[in-house]
């Protein structure tokens, strides 16, 4: 459980970004799954921003700044850090945003495994 309202908030919206990834997966339609994978994912990380800082990021930019001070707090942190770098090209910038999504069961497996992202965002936020 998250200290802070605004992080429970982010982690509730994470999650329900995720159970809308997997619908549009189920359906076929790969290129919006991969987008609301993002989505999650940028909230569990600005969920765990928020715990950890006390800051809530408004840009991409200040979320990949905050990303990468916090990555040099630990090696968890390092580690969650590279994963970020993975979901935003993977997912937001290659399959959402330049619709290049093959091969196609990679994609799906990212996306099936943004939970653990989240569960894991969740965890370094503690």
């Amino acid at each position: 459980m998250l200290a802070t309202k605004r992080g429970q908030e982010l982690l509730a919206e994470a999650w329900g970004f995720y159970e809308e990834a997997l619908e549009l997966l189920e359906q076929g339609d790969l290129r919006h799954a991969a987008g609301r994978a993002w989505d999650a994912s940028e909230k569990a990380t600005n969920a765990l921003i928020v715990e950890r800082t006390g800051r809530e990021p408004q840009y991409m930019r200040e979320i990949s700044i905050e990303v990468a001070y916090l990555g040099q707090e630990s090696q968890a942190l390092a580690a969650f850090r590279s994963r970020f770098a993975g979901q935003a090209e993977t997912l937001y910038g290659d399959c959402f945003i330049d619709n290049h999504c093959e091969p196609e069961d990679y994609h799906a497996e990212m996306i099936r495994n943004t939970a653990e992202y989240i569960q894991d965002a969740e965890r370094l936020a503690g």
